[in-house]
């Protein structure tokens, strides 16, 4: 099961680090108990420590009734982001919590725009890796080539524009990473073959997803786009799991 593989102990767990830190610098005198139940499965590169710290974050702070600002409120789930994978990012968090396409600076302020309407295709193969966060990190290299980060940079500044613009086209074809994924590809079997078949099968841009070893694709025909993929990554005796899915524009919010 899944869930076996998520921390018990409070401070090494994403929403647990998020409410104990609550206790501890907001006047709580009580505890909690929290029950998380979500479809992020972990260790794929979804963002799942991080929509369990967001969701706590955000029942936190709606149960104490605390007045924070947008940048506290994105601190404090970044909070639980850090138990898990020893930084205090908040990339994902913020996403979670505002819905859409957010940029966080370092200070923790955040840029919000509405996504563009597109869809989205996660593949997810059946492979793990024991501390899976450590090992991408450590494929990363510790310079970086000008060219390498030139090119980065002009592709995320034609992705803000997509978005801004609105433009799912665009936004795909403003895929592309030269710095990350080209080392972390060691870590997914057959990737190369998977990123080429789902451009042959029509998609904008194609990548990983957060550290892997789950990859994602942009493109007008998601179901064509899941089968190559899924058909290349089974050349390699690696099956995996589908989902077709888009950007919300909502956010984290009490049901």
């Amino acid at each position: 099961m899944e869930a076996e593989k998520i921390p018990e102990n409070p401070l090494a767990n994403s929403a647990g680090a998020v409410l104990q830190h609550a206790m501890e610098h907001y006047g709580v005198d009580h505890g909690f108990h929290a029950c998380i139940d979500k479809g992020v499965p972990p260790g794929k590169g979804l963002g799942s420590s991080g929509a369990s710290a967001a969701a706590a974050a955000t029942a936190v702070v709606r149960l104490l009734g605390l007045d924070l600002s947008l940048r506290e409120f994105v601190k404090l789930a970044a909070v639980g982001e850090a138990a898990v994978s020893g930084s205090a990012h908040a990339d994902n968090v913020s996403a979670s919590i505002m819905g859409g396409f957010t940029m966080v600076g370092p200070d923790y302020s955040v840029i919000r725009l509405e996504p563009p309407e597109v869809e989205f295709v996660i593949v997810v193969p059946n492979i793990c890796y024991e501390n899976k966060t450590k090992l991408a990190r450590s494929l990363l290299p510790d310079m970086v080539g000008l060219g390498e980060a030139v090119l980065n940079i002009g592709n995320a500044s034609k992705m803000v524009a997509a978005v801004a613009l609105g433009d799912p086209t665009l936004f795909g074809r403003s895929i592309c990473d030269n710095i990350i994924e080209p080392h972390r590809a060691e870590m997914i079997p057959n990737f190369w073959e998977v990123k080429r078949a789902a451009f042959e099968a029509g998609a904008y841009g194609c990548s990983i997803a957060g550290g892997g070893p789950s990859v994602f694709a942009v493109g007008a025909d998601p179901p064509r786009i899941g089968k190559a993929m899924t058909e290349a990554f089974e050349e390699a005796d690696v099956g995996c799991e589908v989902y077709f899915t888009r950007p919300s524009s909502t956010g984290a919010r009490v049901i």
